[in-house]
């Protein structure tokens, strides 16, 4: 997250890049809407963006873009972007492919030669969960309260 001294250095270094952006309203842009992010990523896209003569005001930072590409040191505190490609490995699907935490572990593991990728083992075997699911439609239906209630009306 920037800190609001940083954000003052990156305002005015937008407003040296392009003289007709006032450093306060870079400044206030960036607070509202860029503050959660890290110096290095939010100084490479204003500098991107400040460069491009198609750019007209710094709310241009909003959009999606190559200026947001994700550094390697940064990739972990980011949030995944919308169309990110995923890890194509079962269960691996919540990571995004180039950065997959789930499959680095298991290189890291194997490697280290402490474990290999295992298959999940379930806590209750299948035979226990037969007997519950039988111990289940083994007991008596139940009652309908509303007609206990009513008696009998023959």
């Amino acid at each position: 997250m920037a800190s609001k001294t940083v954000l003052e250095r990156l305002a005015a270094a937008g407003a040296a890049l392009r003289p007709d952006w006032p450093v306060r309203s870079v400044l206030t842009y960036l607070t509202n809407n860029h503050a959660h992010r890290t110096y290095r990523d939010l100084a490479v896209a204003l500098a991107y963006i400040a460069t491009d003569p198609t750019t007209v005001t710094p709310k241009r930072l909003g959009e999606a873009g190559p200026w947001w590409r994700v550094s390697p040191e940064t990739a972990a505190s980011t949030v995944p972007r919308a169309g990110a490609v995923r890890c194509p490995e079962p269960g691996h699907e919540h990571e995004i492919a180039a950065n997959c935490r789930s499959c680095r572990a298991e290189q890291i593991a194997i490697a280290d030669g402490t474990s290999a990728p295992t298959t999940r083992d379930p806590l209750v075997s299948a035979e226990r969960v037969r007997q519950i699911l039988d111990a289940v439609f083994d007991e008596p239906p139940p009652v309908d309260h509303a007609e206990a209630a009513a008696g009998d009306s023959r």
